[in-house]
Order: structure tokens, then sequence, then C-alpha cells
């Protein structure tokens, strides 16, 4: 839930406002813009459009890498599957962030079954706003590790009045206000992106907005369509084919602002979201990567993942007074997927065969996925449906006590959430030649049959109480969650039940931050915070899963100027009861546990500056760089003694698995008159693939697994260019990966991946 920033009464006085008077009505969400982050007691970062558009990302992953105190591990080297972690939070899947996408939680089911198999698309975003510190008390449940908010693509504004005919406009930039200056009756405005590049990637973004004054009110419409499609870089051996994806989004926005007595606005939104691609889990085998980097094993032939997402968002805002606003979300999604996957091999004498021990080592195992030696392979249809539904409402109040000036803040959710699976097995029989004899087809939900759902109910409080340039956040959140699961037979009669739990839980997460303005552009910030991250209800019902908490404090100076923006953070997080989603850090496989507790510290910095922007001169030289060191280690011996999960054999002093030691971004441009060039880099250190440390590929008890070991550091550079050809057009090309970078990226879910290789990519943009 978000709220607006309130108007301060008058002299205690306040009186309605009619709705013809100049009122911003839009929904508010994390941050806002980039403008507000000077008066946030905690730290944030808003990711601006032009940020994301230079290089024409499409992967989140290289966009949210230039956040300091945000690592990200790829998976499968295009961010579809984004493992976002924020100062130390597992990153497995995204499940210990707060994902949201126009301030409405995204994740599939955010209680039930946080592992996002979902990520809202960055190439059809406008912006990302990123919350690290105190400023989370609004935002749960899953908030160790911070808050990230995805702004789709806003209404046309109706203009008050008109750009200067020779100057180029900014896709959807608002025109300066003038209270006294009528607006147009009419606005529209078209969009169209559309690139090619290596392995026949495309990307195509288009929408069309429409803004109109009626003598009902202002009426606004915003149509758009994503598509972006690669038969992607790795080669299967033997059969080659498609190992890339396709993605579909169409979606539509309507508002209404009612000419009434008090100024309000409806808002609606509809979104879908079609997936496919021929992903899989499987990794391979550290000699085989290091021979070719873009190898697929044989085995993996027929893994594909297809996915639907729906979802539907109603809000309204009204102004009830000039210092109270109300604003209320009501949201619906449904998400399915079915990943159907390599799961497990068997010899010709039917002995099973682990994934992650056959890629450790060379012998039969190996043979039979590479489709060396005759065996069977275990494929999963990993069938699972996910549905939420609920409403959040805040209510902001500005007034003073005194000489204090407060901004209230009390919000409250009541959500539901679902997650079933219902699974089968299949084998396929393959000869020493790697040739498939025989198919046997599994039956659906014996290999998995089940349904978990919460009924939560969240509330929270914040006080932003202002004195002088002192500003302090006190707040507090509440999250009640009665959870139930039901597991039914997995042979016979699917649809008996065999086990069967409810219960319910209550968790308290206190916060506090400051800011203090030391100047017209410093100001200093700190606070402490208190991170939450639930279990799923089988496993906190079942096993006693323990809910996670961190306990964090940051402090922070920031500089604000009109040519240079710097921020330099200190943060500290004390974890307990760390929940390892999966048991395997995102494989899917197993169930959540808990692997005891964790301490990480760090250090961030960001740095914006144009050298050029004060200058009588046409020319522009934006530069940036961020930067973030984190000491994050284990603080207990792990209670885990599975071998399968990532935290087993941990000991107090280790380092924790998937987070860089040192992580860097930086960025610079030329421009010049439509023109632009602009290099863009990332750096990230080797990581640890799990809590032991191990770097011989060999797990706890001394068998061979490729989960263990360590990824690559790696030093990854973009460069692209522009030319606006006059105000309507825009054309672009790039490189991405200019160097040619290779290295490890993860070794999970199965074994080492690589990279993404060196690719080009080129385009033109059109609006008007």
């Amino acid at each position: 839930m978000a709220a607006a920033s309130p108007l301060h009464a008058q002299d205690g006085e306040v009186a309605p406002t009619l709705a013809s008077e100049a009122v911003n009505l839009a929904p508010v969400t994390v941050i806002g813009s980039q403008a507000n982050i000077p008066t946030i007691a905690g730290a944030a970062a808003f990711v601006s459009e032009e940020q994301i558009d230079r290089q024409t990302y499409t992967n989140p992953n290289r966009v949210l890498q230039q956040v300091p105190g945000v690592y990200v591990r790829e998976e499968d080297g295009f961010g579809n599957f984004p493992n976002i972690s924020l100062r130390g939070a597992d990153g497995g899947r995204s499940s210990k962030a707060t994902i949201m996408e126009d301030g409405i939680m995204m994740s599939p089911a955010p209680y039930s079954a946080p592992s996002a198999y979902y990520s809202p698309r960055i190439g059809r975003m406008s912006s990302i706003e990123v919350l690290k510190g105190s400023s989370q008390i609004r935002y749960g449940p899953q908030s160790t590790g911070g808050v990230v908010n995805y702004l789709s693509t806003p209404f046309v504004d109706l203009p008050q009045f008109d750009l200067h005919p020779s100057e180029p406009s900014a896709k959807n930039a608002k025109a300066p206000v003038s209270p006294s200056a009528p607006a147009t009756e009419s606005a529209d405005e078209f969009y169209l992106k559309s690139t090619y590049g290596t392995y026949n990637t495309w990307l195509n973004h288009a929408w069309y907005g429409h803004t109109q004054k009626t003598s009902a009110g202002t009426l606004g419409l915003l149509v758009e369509l994503f598509h972006n499609q690669s038969d992607g870089f790795r080669t299967i051996d033997d059969v080659g084919g498609n190992t890339g994806f396709t993605t579909i989004e169409p979606m539509i926005k309507l508002f209404w602002e009612p000419d009434s007595l008090l100024p309000q606005r409806f808002e609606f939104k509809f979104g879908y979201t079609y997936f496919d691609a021929n992903e899989t889990y499987l990794g391979v085998e550290s000699g085989d990567l290091a021979d070719d980097p873009l190898r697929r094993y044989l085995s993996t032939q027929f893994d594909n993942i297809r996915s639907d997402q729906f979802r539907y968002s109603l809000n309204h805002t009204l102004q009830i007074r000039d210092n109270v606003r109300l604003q209320t979300d009501v949201y619906y999604t449904a998400f399915s997927r079915d990943w159907y996957k390599l799961d497990q091999i068997q010899d010709t004498e039917g002995n099973d065969i682990e994934l992650a021990n056959a890629l450790g080592r060379t012998g039969l195992g190996l043979d039979i996925l590479r489709g060396d030696a005759a065996g069977s392979w275990k494929i999963r249809s990993n069938a699972r449906d996910y549905s939420t539904l609920g409403i959040q409402s805040s209510v902001d109040w500005s007034f003073e006590t005194g000489a204090l000036a407060h901004d209230l803040t009390v919000g409250a959710r009541l959500h539901f959430d679902e997650a079933s699976r219902f699974q089968r097995d299949d084998r396929a029989f393959v000869n020493n030649n790697g040739d498939v004899t025989r198919v046997d087809r599994g039956r659906q939900g014996e290999a998995g049959n089940r349904e978990e759902s919460v009924l939560a109910y969240s509330t929270f409080i914040e006080d932003s109480i202002k004195l002088g340039r002192l500003t302090v956040k006190p707040g507090v959140r509440w999250e009640h969650l009665e959870m139930e699961y039901t597991d039914r037979a997995t042979s016979g009669d699917l649809g008996r039940v065999t086990d069967r739990g409810t219960g319910s839980l209550d968790v308290l997460a206190p916060g506090i931050g400051l800011v203090y303005e030391m100047a017209d552009t410093w100001s200093v910030f700190g606070g402490y915070y208190r991170g939450i991250s639930t279990p799923a209800p089988r496993e906190f019902l079942r096993s006693q899963t323990e809910v996670e908490t961190s306990d964090s404090l940051e402090v922070g100076v920031r500089h604000y100027g009109e040519t240079v923006q710097a921020e330099l953070v200190g943060f500290f997080s004390d974890f307990n009861d760390l929940i390892v989603r999966d048991n395997i850090g995102g494989a899917g496989s197993l169930n959540d546990a808990n692997a005891g507790s964790a301490e990480v510290a760090g250090i961030e910095l960001a740095v914006r500056w144009d050298p050029l922007a004060s200058k009588n001169t046409d020319w522009r030289l934006p530069l940036r760089a961020s930067a973030t060191y984190t000491h994050a280690e284990v603080t207990s011996d792990s209670p885990s003694g599975d071998a399968e999960s990532i935290f087993s054999g941990a000991r107090a002093g280790n380092r924790l698995p998937y987070v860089p030691e040192y992580a860097a971004s930086a960025g610079m441009g030329l421009e010049y008159h439509g023109w632009g060039v602009y290099l863009d880099a990332t750096y990230t250190s080797e990581m640890f693939g799990t809590a032991s440390n191990s770097t011989n590929l060999r797990d706890t008890a001394g068998t061979p697994d490729a989960r263990y070991g360590m990824t690559g550091a790696a030093l990854l550079v973009d460069l692209s260019m522009s030319y606006q050809v006059n105000r309507n057009v825009r054309l672009m090309a790039g490189i991405s990966n200019l160097t040619g970078e290779e290295y490890i990226t993860s070794r999970l879910p199965y074994g080492a991946r690589g990279n993404q290789p060196r690719t080009f990519f080129g385009g033109v943009e059109i609006r008007f």
C-alpha cells in the first residue's frame, strides 16, 4: 500500500476543493518521483525511464544492478526468472522481496508461495522504485529483502500549454503546470519502439493514449501491447532447436475524474501475459561449459515452460479535504504455469541418479544426460495454479500539533491467495545413441497433488513528524495470517485427502526513520526497521518453520543538487530463522526450511553528475556510478544436515551464498544535438554457491554435486547509440556484452550455467 503526499492545512482551516481546481489525483505508489527521494527517511532509489531506455534493456537484472545494495543472480540470460536480493536477503526467485506493479503485489501468491515465477517485464515499464531501508513499514509480507515496484506506462496528460515546436517530446513528458493557464480539451499520443537483434531477438512495444475533457469529467484511455521473443543463444546437442522464449503482453488502462464536489479519480487496469520458453533447470558440467558456453545437453530437448497471467485492478482516490486523502485498490490476479522439465535420470538397472550429482563429475550419469549412454529421463510436468484477491486502503491526514507538522498514514489490507500443484512424471527411455525409444506418460496428480491458501489481514500506521529541518517517521505493521493446506492422494482416488491442517500466525514489524535537512541540497538520514518473511502454510503448520526476521539499521547522507546527486549509506542487518525457499534455493523440488542466523553489513554509494549541465553549451556528459561492499556471513552452524539444502554444512563465519562481496555499476554518455553515445558497465565479484563455502563441487557428505562451488567474477559492458532524426523519430543501435565476457552466472537450479554472449540490436522509436 502506498500513500499520497497530502496538502497541509492553512491556519487549521480546511475546506472541500472543487474538482475543477488543479489537484493531482493519480495514485501515488512507493516513491512517486526522483524529486521525492531527498525527503525519504530511508535508502531509496528511482530508476527513470531514461536509464531503462538508453540501452533498450529488457532484462530487469541489467537495470536493477544500477541500484546499490541490489544483487541479482542471472539464470536464463534474458532475465525471465529474476533472482533479486536486497542487502543480503536470499534472492532465490525474488521470494524475500515484495515485488509490485503500480503498488499491487505481483508474485503469483505472495503469502502461500512467494517464489516468483512471474515478474513484471522491464521492457514495458516507465520506471522502477526500490526501497531498502526503514520506509518499508507500509509493505509486506516479504520485507526482509525490501520493495521493488515497477511503474507501468502512465496516461497522457492534458498539457497546460504547448511545448515549443522545436523541442522533442519525451514519452508522456509532463508539461509545466501553470494554475492560471487553461488545459487543452484533449491530448493524444502514440508510441512505437521496434528493435531486432542477434538470435532473431525482437522487441516491439506500442501504446496509444488519449485523454479528454467532457461534461462528465476527464476521461483517459491507454492501450498497450508489448512483444519480446528470441530463438535463444544456447544449442541443444544433436537436435539443435529453439532455446528461446516468446512474451506477449496486452494491457488497457482507463481513468475517470468526475466533475464532482470532492475531487476523485477512478482508475481501472487490465493486463495479460503469455509466456512460452524452451528453458531448462539443467546446467552443464564445468568442463563442458568451458569448452562450449552455449551448450545444452540432449536430455533437455523436451524442457519447456508455459505460463499465463491475468491481472485486474481498480483504484479509487478521493481528496476528502485539502489535508485528507483516501486511496483504495481492489485487485485480482490469476497465474498458471506448467514447467515441463528434466527432473531425474535412471540407468538401465532402474537406479535413480540425481541431476546435480550427475553433473558433479564425469561418469554414467553425465553420459545419460549427454545422450551417450542408455537409460531413461524422468520429465516432470510441474503444473501449478495461483490466484490472489484483495482490497487495500490507506488514509493520509496532514495536521499540526503546536510546532509539529504531521503526515499521518493509516492503511489496511484484506488479502487471499492460494497455490495448488497437480503434477505428473513422464519417463523417456533412450538408447546409447541418445535416441528416444519409448515414452511412458504418467498420470496427472501422481507427482504432486496439494493446495495451500492464506487469508491475510494486515494494517500499518506511520506518522511523518516534522519539526523545522528534522523529520521523524515512526511506524508499525501487523500481519495476521489464517493458513490452510490440503494434501491429496497421489495414487488411486486423487480426490482423497491424506493430510490437512489449519492455523494462524501473527507478526509485528516496527520501524522508525529520520531525515535531517542540513541545507537546501544536503540531508542525513537513518533508521531501524524489522523485516519479515513468512513461511508457506504447509511448512509452518506441518514442520513448524518459523517466520524469518531481520533487525536492520542504516545511516546515510544525501546531496541532491542541480547537476550532482550523491548518496552514501551504511547498513547492518541481523537475520534470524533464515527461510530457504524450496530447500535447495529455488530448484522447486522440496520444501521451505529454516537455516539458522546471519549478519549482513555493507556500504552503498551512488553518484550522478553532468559536468556540462551548468555550462553554456549544447553538449551533455551524463555520468553515473554506484558501488556496494557487502560482508555477509552465517552466524550459526546450520541446523540442516540435508545435502539438498544450499545451507547444509554451513558453519558460523562462512559467507552467505549468492551475495557478492563487491558489486559496482557505472555509465557515461555523450549527447549533442540529438546524437547520443552511451557506455554502461557492471561488475560483480565471485560468489559461493552454498553456505558451506565448498569449492570442490562436493556436498557435505563428499558426494559430487554441481550446485556446490563458486560463480565467476564478471565485468559486463554495454554500448548503445541513438540519433533523434526529428521530434517524432529516433534511431538506435547497440551491443550488449561488448567484450564478450564469459563466466558462470549461477550453479542453481542444477549445475553451472553461462551468461549471454555478445549480441547486437538496432531499431527505431516513433512517437507523435
